[in-house]
């Protein structure tokens, strides 16, 4: 399916960037959602934290899988999506496994776990986080895109980040969301805001 050429292994870590966005481009509408600004802004997050095992969480998988999926493999770490379609996960595994895990000859299912639920169910949903003992680095909201259920994830999250971690929303739609989100993580949550 993705069985292209991207260039040489040398030209590739050259512009990571122009690799990532021809992966992204190649994708059918219904798995790329999110302009390839904010793809490339997160991806330019993800490099300012270059370390060794990277621990990513994200609630919606889509485009911003194969990125953070990429992420995980390249620094040895670890990537946990929610997400009730599990067609749209499978698609993305193909998409990353015939893309970055040739790139990198590692084996997308050591670094990414995808969990067919939402992320606020008490029983599979973030809160399985705690049971394994994960510490998470980087957090990506991306799935119901209402107050209720952003403050459930990140009151789960929130007690599981590391020192320095981010948290990313995709919610650009919201008129007050900022104020009355930041209000909240502020009451509730240990670390800085920056927007």
């Amino acid at each position: 399916m993705y069985d292209f050429y991207f260039g040489e292994r040398s030209e590739i870590q050259l512009d990571e960037e122009k690799f990532l966005i021809s992966i992204k481009r190649m994708l059918p509408k219904w798995m790329n959602s999110i302009p390839d600004s904010e793809f490339l802004a997160l991806h330019r997050l993800l490099n300012q934290e270059a370390k060794s095992r990277l621990m990513i969480v994200e609630t919606g998988v889509g485009a911003s899988t194969i990125l953070f999926a990429y992420h995980a493999m390249k620094s040895s770490g670890k990537l946990f999506s929610w997400d009730t379609n599990a067609e749209k996960a499978s698609q993305i595994r193909t998409v990353c496994v015939e893309t970055i895990s040739n790139y990198l000859s590692k084996d997308i299912n050591a670094h990414w776990c995808f969990v067919n639920s939402m992320s606020t169910s008490e029983f599979s949903g973030l809160i399985v986080l705690g049971e394994l003992g994960v510490n998470v680095d980087f957090f990506f909201h991306d799935s119901e895109h209402t107050l209720d259920t952003i403050v459930s994830e990140i009151r789960e999250i929130a007690p599981r980040m590391n020192d320095g971690s981010i948290i990313c929303l995709d919610d650009a739609n919201y008129n007050f969301i900022k104020s009355s989100l930041l209000e909240f993580c502020k009451s509730n949550c240990k670390f800085s805001f920056g927007y």
